[in-house]
């Protein structure tokens, strides 16, 4: 395990990257109005335009997104904007893969198949089902995250993963406890609300818990035939996106990092390629895992930074380093500035 940050700034944001689905935006106009903002100049702040909200199937920059969620929730006044929004979403806005996923014959199958084709819908979210025993933990990461802090997507794709198994199993499922890595806000009761569960900020993780037998239950509207059907009809659309290895290897590391699988013998095996294969379509591409690796910690340090309480030496661990002088000293070569001082500069008030 290497505990080396490149002293040189990454060439491009990761963020440059990542794209999403504009249906991604759905309800995002009548929100607005509802909480007495105009969505127009926000979405002309966040660089997209009014017919973004009127074509779903239009591939948006995912910073343009975030970027959208945060100045909505600043004109709004509303701290959980993000999760009021995914509220009012239905996992339809993924497209096929929407459909897909609501007629799997269990939630265990549906949320497999939305992991496996979820890039055809937004390539910067990263999501991963874990079972421990008689516990499931389902993960949500990002990758390509930039300066803009991504609380409200988060929050906003929390939401609408436990709205998506409430209207798959029942309406009185809930989760038995909801984790945020960012710090908590003033008011949590809206989180009660929504999640009715214990709401636990400042982890080192963002998931949902719930129990593992309920991987088991069938999906209310589980339909065999269009299942098949719709399966075919995705992986096609997942086809024609092409390998994109770059972007494959930035998302397991994210998925990997925090169980200390970072090493390239680990990608690779992640992967299901040989170690050689995986430089080769890495260097066809412009790329090499160590500038993979090198830029995604700092990310990932940046966004605990930002938006946790984290103690800098758990921070530390989770990205690998051995001590956390070894991290405060990789990090400062990369931001010119040691990790206090930059949380103390941009940390989400």
């Amino acid at each position: 395990m290497t505990d080396r940050i490149a002293d040189d700034p990454p060439s491009a944001s990761l963020a440059q990257g990542t794209v999403i689905r504009s249906g991604s935006m759905e309800g995002f106009r009548g929100l607005l109005l509802e909480l007495g903002a105009e969505p127009s100049p926000i979405l002309n702040r966040a660089g997209l335009d009014d017919e973004t909200l009127n074509k779903p199937d239009r591939k948006i920059p995912t910073e343009a997104y975030r970027r959208a969620l945060n100045l909505a929730a600043d004109a709004s006044r509303t701290r959980h904007f993000g999760l009021l929004l995914s509220q009012r979403q239905t996992f339809e806005k993924l497209g096929a893969v929407g459909y897909l996923v609501r007629h799997a014959p269990n939630l265990q199958i549906s949320i497999d198949r939305l992991i496996a084709h979820f890039r055809t819908h937004d390539t910067g979210s990263m999501t991963r089902l874990e079972r421990d025993g008689a516990l499931a933990l389902w993960k949500h990461g990002l990758a390509g995250v930039g300066n803009d802090p991504a609380i409200q997507q988060t929050e906003l794709a929390i939401g609408l993963a436990c709205k998506f198994v409430r209207s798959a199993l029942g309406d009185t499922w809930h989760p038995d406890c909801v984790y945020f890595e960012h710090g908590a806000p003033a008011d949590i009761a809206p989180y009660q609300a929504v999640f009715r569960c214990p709401v636990l900020f400042g982890q080192a993780l963002t998931a949902l818990e719930f129990p593992a037998a309920d991987l088991d239950r069938p999906l209310r509207l589980s339909d065999a035939g269009l299942f098949a059907i719709l399966e075919d009809h995705v992986a096609r659309i997942g086809e024609g996106l092409g390998e994109d290895w770059t972007n494959r290897v930035r998302q397991t590391v994210r998925d990997n990092i925090e169980d200390g699988m970072i090493r390239i013998d680990d990608i690779s095996r992640a992967l299901g390629v040989k170690k050689h294969v995986l430089q080769r379509k890495l260097k066809a591409e412009g790329a090499n895992f160590q500038s993979i690796l090198d830029d995604m910690r700092f990310e990932i340090a940046r966004r605990f930074l930002r938006e946790t309480t984290l103690p800098i030496a758990q921070i530390a661990g989770i990205l690998g380093y051995a001590e956390s002088a070894v991290f405060t000293r990789a990090f400062a070569r990369r931001a010119a500035m040691s990790p206090r001082e930059w949380r103390a500069a941009h940390s989400v008030r």
